[in-house]
């Protein structure tokens, strides 16, 4: 029983932080073989299975009294079982079925299948390498978005801020730092502030790209917020932001009935949108 020791302690499985695959399997087989060994040797103890919660290692292996157990059946003692009784110390019995099990080799007996996750294809086809300087992307609301350190957002979802409280949907702030791969969003109320929560990119649109960020970029992708722009290079900022590319097509179709002004759509880059040489990805 080469697990034997580390579940009889939170700080076994190196304080939790090396579970092996199967270790509930392991914990049964060892559970099944000990007590029925500690019956047959007249003890009066028995083993049980316990989930410890919060850090630390969380399979564990208890002991207690079998006047303890009458409420609980035989079957339960390997899956997770709070008792409402004090544990105790192994007795004759039991420390004698601890040994002969540990000669069994049942660890032989576990069979654990190792398998691809279903998804992995999918992780496949997104992963890219992350280069300095790349922005996270993460499609929200059904459009791509490019979130930068320094750049800011609106949330349209409810995140939880540090301190306990509610971040609410509409509240904007500075992204502090973008966390690629697992699409966090470090977040302050602005540049000058300490960060005050964790949010998913997936969680906030993006209402701003830093300034040095668009003037070195030349992408033309459907990179929201947008704005329109005449031909004579003037802001029409009486019309303002647009965070969906159907929004600002929209109120470019209808500058156009109203007035005959031909404009443009400029991206979250302040470069003209060009849906010939811009990918769907906005990438």
């Amino acid at each position: 029983m080469r697990f034997w020791e580390d579940m009889q302690s939170k700080y076994g499985f190196s304080d939790g932080e090396a579970m092996p695959d199967g270790i509930e399997v392991y914990r049964e087989v060892y559970i099944r073989a000990v007590n029925q060994l500690a019956e047959q040797l007249g003890s009066g103890v028995r083993v049980v299975a316990f989930n410890r919660a919060g850090v630390h290692n969380w399979c564990l292996i208890l002991m207690h009294h079998l006047s303890d157990l009458q409420a609980q059946h035989i079957e339960d003692f390997t899956a997770h079982v709070n008792i409402a009784a004090e544990t105790c110390e192994i007795d004759e019995g039991m420390e004698e079925a601890i040994r002969q099990a540990n000669e069994l080799e049942l660890d032989s007996l576990v069979e654990v299948t190792v398998t691809v996750a279903d998804d992995f294809e999918l992780f496949i086809e997104a992963l890219h390498p992350i280069k300095e300087g790349d922005p996270l992307i993460a499609e929200v609301n059904g459009e791509i978005q490019h979130f930068y350190a320094e750049g800011r957002i609106r949330l349209v979802q409810e995140v939880n801020a540090f301190d306990g409280s509610v971040l609410p949907v509409g509240s904007e702030y500075v992204i502090a730092w973008v966390e690629q791969r697992a699409e966090w969003l470090d977040i302050a109320r602005s540049s000058s502030e300490h960060p005050i929560a964790f949010a998913l990119a997936a969680s906030a649109i993006v209402l701003e790209i830093p300034a040095e960020i668009r003037e070195a970029s030349t992408n033309n992708a459907a990179v929201p917020p947008y704005c329109l722009r005449d031909f004579e290079g003037e802001t029409l900022e009486d019309y303002g932001q647009f965070y969906s590319l159907a929004e600002a097509q929209a109120a470019m179709q209808r500058i156009v009935s109203e007035s005959g002004k031909v404009v443009e759509i400029i991206n979250g880059y302040g470069k003209t949108f060009s849906p010939f040489e811009a990918d769907d990805k906005g990438r």
